[in-house]
């Protein structure tokens, strides 16, 4: 008898372990060659994470992950691309349906950049043939008509000609619509920042250095004629930091490192502007890794960090007059980062990341109200690069 309930009971064992191997069995997993030929299959209601491929975590290919609005993962496509990789995308007002994507995460020299069309939610690669060697593109953040981009080396030369006493280098800066180039001067390298379009020419943020007297130097912005192969250099403050935030046809507005707004008119002419009022440079960090989305041609959704209140987003509007208005939102935390993605006017969603020591969430946040739509829980935010609503 008590034989017969011990295999009695270990069916049911069996019976169990069988149940619950099938209920948490790995989700389903759908090959992809190619990121330019990834088609997910549709569900309105989903959306999908993007994991890109990075070597530094020993990940080969790109994971995708089809999730519901409430995290729950239906679906992963893996995705085998030998040029996509991690990947920061921007957009600009004025072809918003249209993202730039600039690649990172391995010490290559890439002669290609990506963009995604947002309505067809596809990936292209775009091939730059117009230089003599390979250049490689650092980034492609820009605001203007053309499509502006900083490289890694000289296209002049196909290195960056380094030299070996100040340790200064030349890389470039290059209009990709018009197919024209300017050789970036020693001491004067770019910034990690936007490149502005403005009044035919080219603003770039240039990053200062310590000469031999131990005086920071050469910081400010550079103004590019291309047509005539020179470049200006500016600077409000001696020795200050500057960063090229965004241009409209009568401005180009850089953001200075204690937090002015210094909006110049089409014959570079100045105005100094305060929109952060309240905020001091002790405060609040203005930098490049302060953060906007330009929501409208004129209206951005732009976070800085205050050391005493936390991460603060708001609007920062640009015309008629520069103003900054924190955003009073019950799902904003002020101990979590945020980094915005991009805004998908079709859908009337904003994706943001947030993320802290306690949780990790996509925010999907409505356009127009900036109410919160979905707060899905993320793993490894750190490494999602990319979202799409399906």
């Amino acid at each position: 008898m008590k034989k017969r309930y011990l295999i009695l009971a270990l069916v049911l064992i069996i019976f169990i372990a069988s149940i619950y191997a099938l209920l948490s069995r790995n989700t389903e997993t759908i090959l992809v060659d190619g990121i330019e030929k990834f088609e997910p299959l549709k569900n309105s209601n989903h959306y999908l994470l993007y994991y890109p491929a990075d070597k530094r975590v020993s990940q080969e290919n790109t994971i995708v992950k089809e999730v519901t609005a409430d995290g729950k993962v239906v679906r992963e496509y893996e995705i085998r691309d030998q040029y996509f990789r991690r990947m920061s995308a921007h957009q600009k007002p004025n072809h918003s349906n249209s993202l730039y994507i600039s690649l990172f995460g391995e010490a290559t020299i890439d002669n290609y950049y990506y963009t995604y069309d947002i309505s067809k939610k596809k990936f292209q690669r775009v091939k730059l043939d117009y230089f003599d060697y390979e250049v490689g593109v650092d980034h492609i953040m820009h605001y203007g008509d053309s499509v502006l981009l900083q490289t890694l080396v000289s296209h002049k030369t196909g290195e960056q000609n380094v030299n070996a006493e100040t340790n200064e280098f030349n890389v470039s800066i290059s209009n990709f619509s018009t197919q024209n180039s300017f050789e970036t001067e020693y001491g004067h390298a770019p910034k990690w920042a936007p490149l502005l379009q403005f009044n035919g020419k080219i603003i770039y943020g240039t990053s200062g250095q310590v000469d031999e007297e131990d005086i920071y130097v050469n910081s400010g912005i550079g103004v590019i004629d291309l047509e005539n192969q020179k470049a200006e250099y500016m600077n409000i403050n001696k020795n200050a930091d500057m960063y090229p935030l965004y241009s409209t046809e009568e401005y180009a507005y850089v953001l200075g490192e204690s937090g002015e707004v210094i909006s110049y008119n089409t014959d570079f002419d100045y105005e100094v502007q305060k929109p952060f009022q309240g905020m001091s440079k002790d405060d609040i960090f203005f930098n490049e890794e302060s953060s906007q989305l330009l929501l409208n041609s004129i209206t951005a959704l732009y976070q800085v960090y205050s050391q005493k209140k936390g991460s603060i987003i708001g609007l920062l509007t640009y015309e008629p007059a520069l103003t900054f208005q924190p955003l009073q939102k019950e799902y904003l935390d002020p101990d979590s980062s945020y980094r915005f993605l991009y805004q998908d006017q079709e859908n009337g969603e904003i994706y943001i990341i947030s993320s802290s020591e306690r949780e990790e969430k996509l925010l999907v946040i409505d356009n127009t109200s900036f109410s919160l739509k979905a707060d899905i829980p993320v793993t490894n935010s750190h490494l999602l690069d990319f979202v799409a609503k399906n």
